[in-house]
């Protein structure tokens, strides 16, 4: 099992499961997959169904995705919000079927994506996970899915993309091996 960051703020848990043959998470043809176990830490709170078989290579390359958006978390005017309140406003702006125009639709898209920082994988379907930045401190505000209530765990501004950096920084896969 290896954890990265702290289980308490934010972390990433994982393991990789032994295939046929004895290695962890790598074998013939399945090996890119890196198969095992793999959940989230926001705030002491489990996110993700740590169950075996999981492709821990899909998360690595949503938080490669995460991480490209790194710089746009910082919105002082959501860091004065109440956590619902954010919440709310990202996914109205990113899931909301309403009149918005098309060019509306790709303007709050290009606006709030990168405060929408869950990896959107089977592991971590039912979660809607947010990180907001100002130039002092971050909040990571996490939830199931559709609910409105929200938990939230303030961090040190980067912290977050500190974990996800170190957490691909323990993988071997792609350019890093």
């Amino acid at each position: 099992m290896m954890l990265v960051g702290d289980h308490g703020r934010f972390a990433i848990e994982y393991e990789l499961d032994r295939l046929p043959g004895g290695s962890a998470g790598l074998g013939p043809g399945l090996g890119h997959w890196m198969f095992g176990r793999i959940r989230w830490w926001c705030g002491g709170e489990k996110i993700g169904r740590y169950q075996p078989n999981t492709a821990i290579r899909a998360v690595a390359a949503a938080a490669e995705r995460i991480l490209l958006c790194d710089s746009a978390r910082r919105s002082p005017a959501l860091m004065a919000l109440p956590a619902p309140e954010v919440a709310h406003i990202v996914t109205a702006a990113l899931f909301a079927d309403d009149d918005r125009s098309d060019e509306q639709i790709a303007a709050d898209g290009a606006r709030y994506w990168p405060f929408f920082v869950g990896p959107r994988t089977e592991s971590f379907e039912p979660w809607d996970i947010f990180v907001v930045e100002d130039d002092l401190a971050a909040r990571l505000i996490w939830g199931q899915a559709g609910l409105p209530e929200v938990r939230e765990r303030g961090l040190r501004r980067g912290e977050f993309a500190g974990v996800l950096r170190d957490f691909l920084g323990t993988l071997e896969w792609g350019d890093r091996q």
